[in-house]
Order: C-alpha cells, then structure tokens, then sequence
C-alpha cells in the first residue's frame, strides 16, 4: 500500500469515529436549556473524545508529510492504532451513561492508554522502516518523550478512578496537551523545502 493510500484510509475510518460520536450524543429531554444539565458530562465526554481524535488525527498527518518508506510493520501499526482509536466512542458512551462510577472511567482510561501505546508503536515502526540518516529519524528518532508523558498521566488517571472516578476523564484531557501542538519542526522543514522548490523552478 502506498502512503496515500493508507492516508485516505486512515482519515476514512476518523471520519466514521468522529460520526459515531456525534450520533452517540442524546436529545435533550425537554425544551429549555435545563433540560441540558442532565447531558453536561456526556457533553464534556464527548469533547474531550472529539479532541482526542483530531488531536491525533493531526498527528498522524504529521508524521506522515515527512515520511518516505511504509512497510508491512507500518500497515499493521497503524492498523493497530486505528483499532484503538475506534473503541473511543463505546468507552465514551459507557463512562458518559454511568457518572461516578470507577470501571467505566477506568476502561476509558484503559482505552487513552492503548492509543497512546498503540500511536508510539507506529512511530517505532516507521522509524525501523527509515534509514538513520533520514530527514523521519532526524525528526523522531531521538526518543518520544510526549508519549511516555502521555501514559504516565493515563495510567495515574486509571489509578484514581477507584478513588475519585472523574480523575480519568480530567487526566486524559491532561495527557493531550503536549499533543495538541504537533511537531513545529515538521512545518518549519516542509515550508523550507516548499521554498526551495520554487527558487529551482
């Protein structure tokens, strides 16, 4: 498969997440706007999963502007990833019907953390499929330290659902942060090399 290919594919299947979000969100029940205070936390719920996804989404288009070589490693990983990603929308709805309770926040949390390991692993893949003196190992070879920050957080989130359920919800918000910014040396190299191209025309 080409990078393209597994570009439009990828965003394909975002797209059908991003969807099954929307359609998970209930009508309110009533016709003033207190009939939406029963529906606050599976609203929050569902911006805090929507923001993952485009978070992520971003990303991911981001590695890939910068990479050259996909191999079968990377097909799988990024397979792997989007099966992760994809169960956000069941572990939303279960945590959002059921306020206050540890083991649905818990298995949210569960669900933050197999996509942040499931995106480095994608990360590890495309690195072994680079040469090392690629513009791709250059950019991300030098360990992955979002992500590790990223795990820690989720993992003290599941942690603290057993103790005070919301803590997973407000923590996996708390692992996006360095996230929602991606990698400003990808744009700085892509916009270089635009440049580049237009003074040899």
């Amino acid at each position: 498969m080409s990078k393209s290919r597994l570009e439009a594919f990828t965003d394909g299947v975002m797209a059908i997440i991003v969807t099954i979000l929307v359609l998970e969100i209930p009508e309110p029940d009533g016709t003033t706007f207190s009939a939406l205070w029963p529906l606050r936390y599976k609203l929050i719920l569902y911006l805090l999963s929507f923001l993952t996804v485009t978070v992520y989404w971003n990303n991911h288009h981001h590695l890939f502007q910068i990479t050259e070589m996909v191999s079968g490693a990377v097909l799988w990983a990024n397979n792997l990833f989007l099966l992760t990603i994809s169960v956000l929308p069941i572990a939303t709805d279960w945590a959002g019907s059921h306020t206050g309770y540890s083991a649905p926040e818990a298995t949210m949390g569960i669900v933050f953390l197999a996509v942040n390991i499931s995106f480095y692993v994608l990360v590890k893949a495309l690195l072994a499929a680079h040469e090392p003196d690629s513009v791709f190992t250059k950019f991300f070879g030098k360990g992955q330290r979002k992500s590790w920050y990223s795990m820690l957080v989720v993992l003290i989130g599941i942690g603290l659902a057993f103790v005070w359920p919301p803590a997973s919800a407000i923590l996996c918000f708390g692992s996006l942060v360095p996230w929602i910014v991606p990698d400003h040396r990808v744009d700085r190299y892509l916009k270089k090399k635009s440049k580049q191209q237009l003074v040899k025309k």
